[in-house]
């Protein structure tokens, strides 16, 4: 399995965005404010991405699409998740 924890763009600081491949046959993307507290900021209510967690995506840009409003994502992570699925091919 592989991970990869982007920097966020500016205006997006309260996020966790992270992409990989998950040998069990998906890449992955998740875009989570670990620090809301909807009981003390019931109004800013933080944007949720998690893709590949139910569903199989077998394209790394899908994912890099669906967090690149978020984070600067580097020229290469295509090439780097295309690797790491090559490295790791889905258990069967």
């Amino acid at each position: 399995m592989s991970l990869y924890t982007l920097t966020p763009k500016p205006g997006f600081d309260r996020y966790t965005i992270q992409v990989g491949w998950n040998p069990h046959r998906t890449y992955f993307a998740t875009v989570v404010d670990f620090a809301w507290d909807p009981v003390t900021d019931p109004d800013n209510t933080p944007n949720t991405v998690r893709i590949g967690l139910v569903e199989t995506i077998l394209d790394p840009t899908e994912v890099l699409l669906a967090v690149e409003p978020y984070a600067d994502i580097p020229a290469d992570l295509a090439t780097t998740l295309r690797a790491d699925q090559a490295a790791h091919p889905a258990r069967r």
